[in-house]
């Protein structure tokens, strides 16, 4: 049956023939695939030290959230208004390093992420510098406003294998 034929109503009839199969133990049509278990990935530290770059209006609450979660502490905050670097500290509950120079952030080889919270049209020059320095990436969206910047972030992420995550606080 090609695609074209399928219909809505024949999708929920077998989908309810199913779903009723597998109460009555009947034959369970699909059977899952076992899980592989993975080795435990886990920063050298077993706590995921992290940059924010960017303490305005969407850094400060990516930041709240992120000091929030177990085993994640911040390093360093970036943003070139020094106010923010007091917010920051503030936001984080100790002293911790602050800077103007986000590639400061990526020379640490103690910081093993980086969430990014600039203006949108710094996204991609950010995420490519700091996935070349080897960070993974929480990036705030949007990706980005073209096309090619959009392609140069994919081809910079799947180059130097690192994990860049595009979301919304």
């Amino acid at each position: 049956m090609s695609k074209a034929d399928y219909s809505r109503r024949e999708f929920l009839q077998r989908s309810a023939g199913i779903a009723g199969a597998s109460l009555i133990g009947g034959p369970i049509l699909l059977e899952p695939e076992p899980l592989v278990a993975l080795p435990r990935l886990h920063a050298p530290s077993d706590k995921v030290r992290f940059g924010i770059v960017g303490v305005g209006m969407e850094g400060t609450g990516l930041l709240t959230t992120a000091v929030q979660l177990p085993g994640v502490e911040c390093a360093a905050a970036c943003d070139l208004y020094d106010g923010r670097h007091e917010l920051a500290r503030e936001i984080v509950g100790k002293p911790m390093r602050t800077t103007r120079r986000y590639k400061e952030l990526l020379d640490d080889k103690e910081i093993d992420a980086i969430i990014i919270a600039v203006p949108d049209h710094w996204h991609k020059q950010v995420v490519v510098d700091a996935v070349s320095a080897g960070k993974d990436v929480y990036c705030e969206k949007p990706m980005s406003h073209s096309p090619a910047d959009g392609v140069a972030m994919v081809a910079a992420a799947k180059k130097t294998d690192r994990i860049v995550q595009i979301g919304a606080q």
